[in-house]
């Protein structure tokens, strides 16, 4: 096993959390790989801090305006720049996972015996330690997207842990970040590359755990009614109409398209109208 991964670490100021992947990734006993560190506008040390740590380090520095996608994008421009070979594999990662020390000897073993693949690690609640996803089927028909209820079912993937070939990677394309900066760019990418021929899988034996806390805006309950609509249609937002759009632009199936984009908008002007009820109720606040 003597596969070089290149590991896509995107962060940006969460230095403390960035620390226990860190702390994860020096203690693999796989150990021939490089960090590609894309840190978007961090001013907590972060970068510093990492390396300090890894020795086997490139460090991508943005201004806060890459976002995800920009910065996996800037992750795939740097692969290309450097010709690195197509049988090289590429780990896409959140740095708010840990994972055991056999983890990326796992993953190795998994993509040697499977070409044309992309393998997600099924991740678990930190909390509950139950899982909490192990591959996602997309319904059109429905604009639902769940666990998938059997391997065969699976049609697309997060990049919270995804590990695939570089060459499958260059030839799925990589990504939009202009179009989807941040969120439905893993469902977009992992469902090209379905389209493209490639096999989505995931297995029990390759395992991380992550904090559900530490990612977007996903309840506004308890927002008045402004920031509740601003956090809606915020980058940050899972369920951002424009977001949605886009992506049902580039991956539902035309047959599809329009029912699915009545169904995003129906449900952002239900969302509003809730705010609006909900903050009717709200005692006001003394300045």
């Amino acid at each position: 096993m003597n596969n070089y991964i290149y590991i896509f670490l995107p962060v940006h100021n969460r230095k403390n959390v960035t620390y226990r992947f860190i702390s994860c990734l020096k203690s693999q006993t796989y150990e021939n790989y490089h960090l590609l560190l894309i840190d978007d506008g961090s001013s907590d040390g972060t970068a510093e801090m990492v390396s300090r740590h890894i020795a086997r380090l490139t460090v991508l520095k943005g201004i806060g305006e890459w976002w995800w996608t920009g910065s996996l994008q800037q992750g795939c421009n740097w692969l290309k720049e450097r010709n690195v070979s197509p049988s090289d594999m590429v780990l896409i990662i959140n740095d708010d996972t840990e994972f055991d020390p056999d983890f990326l000897k796992t993953a190795v073993s998994l993509l040697d015996r499977n070409s044309r693949t992309l393998i997600l690690a099924q991740y678990y609640n930190r909390e509950s330690q139950k899982a909490v996803e192990t591959g996602i089927t997309a319904d059109w028909r429905k604009l639902t997207f769940e666990i998938a209820r059997s391997p065969e079912r699976i049609n697309c993937l997060s990049t919270r842990g995804l590990f695939l070939r570089a060459g499958d990677l260059f030839e799925t394309g990589c990504f939009y970040p202009r179009l989807l900066p941040h969120y439905a760019s893993d469902y977009e990418f992992t469902m090209r590359a379905l389209r493209k021929g490639m096999r989505l899988i995931t297995d029990p034996t390759l395992k991380l755990w992550y904090d559900r806390k530490k990612t977007g805006y996903r309840h506004f309950g308890n927002d008045p009614f402004w920031v509740s609509v601003k956090k809606l249609f915020s980058i940050k937002a899972v369920a951002n109409p424009f977001v949605l759009t886009v992506f049902i632009a580039l991956s539902c199936p035309w047959r599809f398209k329009l029912i699915s984009w009545l169904r995003v908008w129906k449900r952002t002007a239900s969302q509003i109208v809730k705010f609006g009820l909900t903050s009717k109720h709200k005692p006001l606040q003394r300045e």
